[in-house]
């Protein structure tokens, strides 16, 4: 019997829906990501203003993250969950019918808003499901449907722009359909959670409370901000998010300008990455739950497992410098495997702060990492610009051509940002075990199911 009086069995059940809603919500977000060629062409911008989009939706996503955590500690995540899912899908929707630039900013920023509910509402909902001891693995299968949705995502929008009859509506709106057909795969996702979650209660134990109830909500959380491990996981969830992010957004476009990738050839090694990704996810929750089989306390076993995949994304230094071909994308997909991976350890950490008060940390944390998510990105449009213009010139002024001066600006663009993105997260593992301590005892040992 898992928490709440419900089965394993219906527990990790609901699990299942929670990596469903989290590839629907990566499904929605990667769209743009794999037709931004397409797009930029269509409406006449340039990578900049790329990075203003995913700025902005980094920024909206701040604001939902924190709005969400405020709201779900208060009201049934039974009913909230499918009300933010079925926004975010209406947002994507909306994305393909946008007639210009600044639509689509705004779609963006509605679709970032939105999508934001997806963690504070699912980390709640494995927090009041499953033992500490689970929660590992529970949170690995959530995060797993993010490399999930991003398998499936480059498949759809290959069909869609690549497999159709010339005359048919799908080739007639182009990129736009992609986006509309994502869309609507949330209306379902809604109904089943429906089904699903119709006899279950989401609502946190009397019990799980008991140590919390004496305390006002403003002292709770001046106690929480005031503790040192909250800091920690602000670093490591702003570490994580820089690699995973930057390169979410920007691979696509990497592998076809300074490698010479044709779009198709980018789907399908996009659809091979986040397949590899979302089997580091799982990988890393086999891992926990092994080493605490074996003996090792629960806290350890988390900060060994995020060691572990946190030293392989130090490969993206080899990669910047490395030419196109089979071992460069295997070592792609390597640093997509270990920096999926890192993300249950980080949610488990955060689930041992509170109980009472889950979504507000994690509306708190995400509020914090979409904010440097937005800077991140508006950053890295801004330098990846300006340094393919500066070499661009330069290569003007040494006699090359308009169109191979353009490629060759190209392939140094984007260097330093790929040598940059696989470091944060060792950066995170030295906090970690600085500055982490065991405050609660029952998540030293293995706990009971």
């Amino acid at each position: 019997m898992s928490n709440n009086g419900v089965s394993a069995n219906k527990a990790w059940i609901v699990c299942g829906l929670l990596l469903l809603a989290t590839m629907i919500n990566y499904m929605d977000r990667l769209t743009l990501n794999q037709t931004i060629s397409r797009i930029m062409v269509d409406f006449d911008f340039q990578k900049d203003f790329y990075g203003k989009i995913e700025g902005v939706f980094g920024l909206a996503f701040a604001f939902g993250a924190i709005t969400t955590g405020l709201i779900v500690d208060k009201v049934s995540v039974k009913f909230l969950y499918p009300l933010m899912v079925f926004f975010w899908s209406l947002s994507g929707f909306m994305t393909g019918l946008a007639r210009d630039k600044e639509e689509l900013l705004y779609c963006r920023a509605a679709l970032g808003f939105f999508e934001a509910a997806n963690w504070p509402c699912a980390l709640v909902t494995t927090q009041r499901l499953l033992a500490p001891s689970k929660r590992t693995m529970g949170n690995s299968i959530l995060q797993s449907g993010a490399a999930l949705g991003a398998v499936i995502t480059p498949i759809i929008v290959e069909l869609c722009l690549h497999s159709q009859l010339p005359g048919t509506l799908a080739h007639l709106a182009g990129w736009r359909i992609t986006f509309l057909i994502v869309g609507l795969i949330g209306l379902l996702w809604i109904l089943l959670w429906s089904i699903v979650t119709k006899d279950i209660s989401l609502n946190a134990s009397d019990e799980s409370f008991a140590s919390e109830n004496s305390k006002s909500s403003f002292q709770a959380m001046y106690e929480i901000l005031s503790d040192r491990r909250f800091w920690v996981l602000q670093f490591m969830v702003l570490a994580i998010n820089s690699t995973w992010h930057f390169l979410r957004a920007w691979l696509p476009l990497y592998l076809r300008e300074a490698h010479g990738y044709t779009e198709s050839q980018v789907n399908w090694f996009s659809s091979g990455y986040y397949l590899a990704s979302d089997a580091g996810a799982l990988t890393a929750g086999f891992l926990t739950l092994l080493l605490i089989s074996k003996g090792a306390s629960v806290i350890n076993s988390r900060k060994w497992v995020y060691g572990f995949f946190s030293l392989f994304t130090l490969l993206s230094i080899p990669a910047a410098f490395m030419p196109s071909g089979p071992l460069f994308l295997v070592v792609l997909i390597m640093i997509g495997f270990s920096t999926l991976a890192l993300f249950p350890s980080y949610y488990s950490f955060s689930q041992d702060l509170t109980v009472k008060h889950q979504g507000k940390i994690t509306g708190a944390l995400g509020s914090l990492n979409w904010v440097g998510m937005f800077v991140m990105q508006i950053s890295a449009g801004y330098l990846i610009q300006r340094t393919e213009n500066n070499y661009f010139a330069s290569f003007i002024t040494d006699g090359f051509g308009i169109e191979e001066a353009r490629k060759l600006a190209q392939g140094q663009a984007y260097t330093w940002g790929i040598i940059i993105a696989g470091i944060p997260p060792i950066l995170a593992l030295i906090a970690l075990h600085l500055f982490w301590y065991e405050k609660n005892k029952s998540t030293q040992t293995p706990a009971a199911s």
